[in-house]
C-alpha cells in the first residue's frame, strides 16, 4: 500500500521531484567526496525507479507520461542550439557503420532466439519482430510492429516493461562505468576539436544571466511549437512522434550550425537540465510488477536478445576496430533513440558525435519498421518449413 496514498498529493509530489531532483544531483555531484560513478543521470533515473517500486507514493502515469514528454520537447532543441553540425561529418562515415553491424547483431540475435524459444513463447515470430524494431529503432517502431503484426495487446506494455528493466540496466551502465570498460578494448575516439566543450557550456551557465537563459528557452518553445505544427498539418494530430523528432532535429541543428545565433545562447546547461527532468520521469514510470506478474516469458526472451545482439554488436566493431564513443552512440541510437544519443553523448563529454549519432536514429526510425516486419516474416517462414 502506497504510503502517500492521496491522487492530487502524488500529483504534486511527482511533479516537485520531476522539476527539483536535477537541481538537487547537479548540486550533490559537484561537491567534493561524491561518488563520480553516480552521474546526475543515474542519479535521476534511480529516485524515480526507487519511489516507483517501493511504492512511496501512486504515481499518475498520465500526468508523469506528460511530464516526460514536455521536459523532452523542451530539453532536446536547446541541447541541439549548442551542436554544429559541421564538427561532426568526420565521424559519419564510421558512425553509420557501426549503426549498420548493430542492426545486422539485432536481425541475427532476434531471429535465432525466436527459433530457439519457438516451443516455450506464443507468437515467437512477432516478438522477434517487435524487438528488431525496438534494436533498430527505439520504442516508437515496438509500436507500429505490434500493430501491423496484430500482436496481443499486453504484449506491447510487457515488451515495454521488460526493456525498461533490462534495456535501463544496460543504459545506465552506458552512462556510469561501461565507457572505462570499453576503453580496454576500443580504440579512443579522435575528437575534433570543437569551439565549446561540453564541460565549458556547463560551466558558461554560472556566468549567464537569466535574460540569455529565457532567449534560449523561448527559442526553443518556437522550435517545439512549430514541429508540432508541422506534425497537425501533415497528420491531422500531434501523436506522430517520429515526425516530431525528426522535424526538431532539423531546425535545432539548422539553428545550431548557425554560430551567430547559437554561441549568444548559451542554452546547454538549460537543455541539460530538461533531460534531466526527463529521466526522472522516465524512472518513475518503470513499474515492474506487471511484467513480474504476467511476462517472465518474454522478459527470458527480451534478455536473451537483448545480451546476444549486445555481444555480437560489439565483436563486430572490435573486429573492425571501430573507437569507443562512435561503438556506445550507435547502439544508444539503434536500441534507445535519439533522445538517449543526446543524453548519452552529454554523459561520456563528447558532443562531437552527438549530430551524428541522431542522424543514424532518425534512420534507425525509418528502417525499424520494415526491419521488424521482415524478421517476422522470415522467423514465422521457419517455423512453418521446420
Amino acid at each position: 500500500m502506497p504510503l502517500l496514498p492521496n491522487y492530487y498529493t502524488a500529483i504534486l509530489l511527482s511533479t516537485l521531484l520531476v522539476f527539483l531532483f536535477p537541481l538537487l544531483a547537479s548540486w550533490a555531484y559537484n561537491k567534493p567526496g561524491f561518488p563520480r560513478w553516480l552521474s546526475t543521470i543515474v542519479s535521476c533515473y534511480l529516485v524515480g525507479i526507487i519511489v516507483a517500486n517501493f511504492r512511496i507514493w501512486t504515481v499518475p502515469e498520465e500526468g508523469v507520461r506528460q511530464l516526460a514528454e514536455i521536459s523532452m520537447l523542451l530539453g532536446l532543441p536547446l541541447l541541439l542550439f549548442a551542436v554544429d553540425i559541421r564538427d561532426s561529418f568526420a565521424y559519419a562515415r564510421s558512425m553509420l557503420g557501426s549503426f549498420a553491424l548493430c542492426c545486422l547483431a539485432g536481425i541475427i540475435c532476434t531471429s535465432l532466439t525466436a527459433i530457439y524459444l519457438s516451443g516455450n513463447v506464443a507468437h515467437p515470430e512477432k516478438i522477434a519482430g517487435m524487438l528488431t524494431g525496438l534494436y533498430t529503432g527505439g520504442t516508437p517502431n515496438v509500436q507500429a510492429i505490434g500493430i501491423a503484426l496484430d500482436a496481443p495487446a499486453n504484449y506491447l506494455v510487457l515488451i515495454q516493461a521488460a526493456d525498461v528493466l533490462l534495456g535501463g540496466a544496460y543504459l545506465l551502465g552506458l552512462i556510469s562505468f561501461l565507457p572505462a570498460v570499453y576503453a580496454r578494448f576500443f580504440p579512443p575516439t579522435e575528437v575534433v576539436e570543437v569551439k565549446e566543450t561540453t564541460e565549458e557550456l556547463a560551466n558558461n551557465a554560472k556566468k549567464a544571466d537569466w535574460l540569455i537563459h529565457a532567449k534560449g528557452i523561448g527559442l526553443g518553445l518556437i522550435v517545439t511549437v512549430i514541429s508540432l505544427g508541422i506534425c497537425f498539418l501533415f497528420t491531422g494530430g500531434i501523436k506522430n512522434g517520429t515526425l516530431i523528432i525528426l522535424t526538431m532535429t532539423t531546425l535545432g541543428l539548422f539553428i545550431g550550425s548557425y554560430r551567430p545565433v547559437a554561441s549568444k545562447l548559451n542554452s546547454y546547461p538549460v537543455g541539460e537540465y530538461f533531460i534531466l527532468c526527463f529521466c526522472v520521469a522516465l524512472g518513475l514510470l518503470a513499474d515492474f510488477r506487471a511484467l513480474a506478474a504476467d511476462g517472465m516469458e518474454l522478459l527470458l526472451f527480451s534478455a536473451i536478445a537483448l545480451s546476444a545482439t549486445t555481444l555480437l554488436h560489439l565483436l563486430l566493431c572490435y573486429w573492425r576496430k571501430i573507437d569507443r564513443d562512435t561503438v556506445i552512440l550507435s547502439s544508444v541510437a539503434a536500441f534507445y533513440g535519439p533522445v538517449f544519443v543526446v543524453q548519452v553523448a552529454t554523459a561520456i563529454k563528447n558532443k562531437s558525435l552527438m549530430a551524428a549519432g541522431l542522424a543514424v536514429s532518425l534512420l534507425g526510425f525509418g528502417l525499424g519498421n520494415y526491419l521488424g516486419i521482415g524478421v517476422a516474416w522470415l522467423v514465422d517462414f521457419f517455423s512453418q518449413s521446420s
